[in-house]
């Protein structure tokens, strides 16, 4: 397989705005920075802004030989603190203080990343879980980020002996509630479909303790990925044809530019949060 490398160095949060990127095939591709509320790019569409209808259709032939391959890191987690302390300030029975690391970092990389590609029509299945637990426990979710494919069920649970009321919302768009759960003790499990019937970074988050903090990513296709420690992501069997590709992170913002995919070939880039 023939090797295609773009580099890219990316602001954290800020304005809109566009950079040219050369590429070594002489090709001038553009880099766009986001902030944390482009709607249209965290509505993890598979059509731009999901604004054109357009559904995503498995292909029922082998798709290897019109197909390669999208590989990359996120860099520049290092400069990210690892572990945020958190002091409950009421329940205090079941809410005891803790570290959580909201971005893992392992040799510079950004961990605990989306990264997922928009304008992808056709190609293999979703292999992304039709059903997930999502855990309140020790008075936070647990995992905090997770993949669920959109039509899926989130198997919400609680392991606390208190009240809690979680709201599950559209990132980046106002009163874009999808669910809201609600717990009375320890034990309980709610299943819920609402989560997951549209595509769309979702925020999770408990009215009555404002620390508890989460993420869904309800995909699309299968072309959606969370970052190892290191950074790394790949996407094999991806049509040819040129995408939006965007990464998420939670505390370092949200980015998107233009990727080229060609038959045989494997596209390597790096995205640098600076």
């Amino acid at each position: 397989m023939v090797l295609f490398v773009v580099a890219l160095g990316a602001m954290a949060c800020g304005d809109s705005r566009a950079v040219a990127s050369h590429t070594n095939n002489g090709v001038i591709e553009q880099q766009r920075h986001v902030g944390f509320t482009d709607s249209a790019l965290l509505s993890l569409s598979h059509a731009a802004g999901g604004v054109d209808g357009t559904t995503y259709v498995v292909q029922t032939s082998p798709v290897g030989a019109r197909a390669g391959a999208l590989a990359g890191r996120l860099v520049g987690g290092g400069r990210v603190s690892l572990d945020a302390t958190i002091e409950p300030t009421h329940d205090l029975t079941a809410c005891k203080p803790f570290a959580e690391t909201v971005v893992p970092s392992r040799a510079d990389g950004v961990g605990n990343a989306v990264v997922w590609l928009v304008g992808v029509t056709t190609g293999p299945a979703d292999i992304t879980p039709r059903r997930i637990t999502l855990r309140l426990g020790g008075c936070k979710l647990i995992p905090r980020l997770q993949r669920v494919a959109v039509g899926g069920t989130v198997l919400v649970s609680s392991l606390d002996a208190m009240t809690s009321r979680l709201r599950f919302s559209d990132a980046g768009r106002v009163n874009a509630l999808r669910e809201t759960v609600r717990f009375n003790d320890a034990g309980q499990v709610v299943p819920t479909s609402l989560v997951a019937s549209t595509p769309g970074l979702v925020e999770v988050r408990d009215d009555l303790h404002p620390w508890v903090h989460g993420w869904l990513a309800v995909t699309p296709h299968p072309f959606v990925i969370i970052t190892a420690d290191d950074g790394q992501f790949r996407f094999d069997g991806v049509p040819t044809g040129t995408y939006t590709l965007v990464a998420w992170s939670e505390k370092l913002g949200t980015q998107s530019r233009a990727v080229h995919i060609t038959v045989g070939v494997e596209t390597r880039v790096e995205l640098k949060f600076d």
